[in-house]
């Protein structure tokens, strides 16, 4: 694999990890949108609570999906951050290479 081949792998992986952040973004609020009233459970919520323990499921389940998307958008930015490292690496030896190098 060549390093140009190399930084485009990187690149692409972080494109996949910005889709996945996207879409665990969009499932959050989605979620977010799922909020029933007491009034909409029978009235037998009211003496089991079930309606609080729904509000608690759904309020759980949205800040999984909030903070997967936080964290895997995290992952595509380091990936970018380790491509942009390596090729600022990989010119800089280029660069010292062609300074002292002298062709025959």
């Amino acid at each position: 694999m060549t390093m140009q081949a190399g930084f485009e792998a990187l690149t692409d992986e972080a494109v996949e990890w910005d889709d996945t952040s996207q879409a665990l973004a969009d499932a959050a609020g989605t979620v977010a949108g799922l909020q029933l009233s007491a009034a909409q459970f029978s009235f037998v919520c009211f003496m089991t609570g079930v309606d609080d323990s729904y509000a608690q499921a759904r309020q759980h389940v949205e800040d999984v999906l909030t903070a997967g998307a936080r964290e895997t958008g995290k992952l595509a930015d380091a990936l970018r951050e380790v491509r942009r490292d390596f090729q600022s690496t990989d010119q800089q030896v280029v660069a010292d290479v062609s300074s002292v190098w002298i062709p025959e």
